[in-house]
């Protein structure tokens, strides 16, 4: 079974755990955009790249859409996502997945409806952070281990400046408008998974119920 950081790492970004039916891809979707990972010569200025990022990611306030997920085994998978920065997100796997990803500020869970559990972490020690803080600075809080023009996209390839996530992640940037439109994770075995986003909506108003981890323990005390 990988570990809560590691299925974080790897989507939304986490990958359904190995065993789960996947959903089937549908094909008025956009296809998932696996972009080659292999260096490449870069005519970008590094430090107004890296601005533009940021500036980027801060200008978000709430956004929500759809995503399409390609994970290591080449499985995919669909779903919603409703982001309200700072700090909160939530990505909701279409059925017959039965995983459910939300942050609500303070932490990261990963339930698990099928099996009626709930794993978490704090926020700080995933990759999430990054795009959650309340002031994005890919500089001071990520190693930039590349900066690059990949598949029509800017690529800014990152990793934990803490050393607490294992892996990189590229963020995949719009060139004109700079807005994120896809990553890919890349675990400690070179394991690569792809997350692309469509359908986007911002400053949308969003119920902050979704943000809400829920322990199945409290809602089984519920029904009682």
């Amino acid at each position: 079974m990988l570990s809560l950081k590691t299925l974080i790492l790897t989507a939304g970004m986490m990958t359904p755990a190995a065993g789960l039916v996947t959903a089937q891809q549908d094909t008025s979707l956009p296809p998932v955009e696996v972009i080659e990972t292999a260096p490449v010569v870069s005519d970008l200025n590094i430090t107004e790249t890296i601005a533009r990022a940021n500036e980027s990611l801060n200008a978000i306030d709430t956004v929500r859409g759809r995503f399409m997920q390609r994970d290591f085994r080449d499985q995919i998978t669909t779903g919603s996502f409703y982001l309200n920065r700072p700090g909160r997100m939530r990505f909701e796997y279409d059925a017959p997945s039965p995983i459910l990803l939300i942050s609500d500020g303070a932490m990261v869970a990963i339930e698990d409806r099928d099996l009626e559990t709930v794993d978490a972490v704090p926020l700080s020690q995933t990759p999430l952070n990054l795009i959650l803080r309340p002031n994005t600075d890919l500089a001071r809080f990520a190693n930039i281990l590349a900066v690059e023009r990949k598949g029509g996209y800017i690529s800014l390839r990152v990793s934990d400046k803490t050393e607490e996530t294992q892996g990189e992640l590229d963020l995949f940037f719009d060139p004109e408008t700079f807005e994120l439109k896809q990553w890919q994770s890349i675990d400690a075995n070179g394991a690569v998974t792809t997350v692309q986003l469509f359908s986007a909506e911002y400053d949308v108003r969003i119920p902050a119920r979704l943000f809400r981890i829920e322990d199945p323990e409290d809602e089984d005390d519920r029904r009682r």
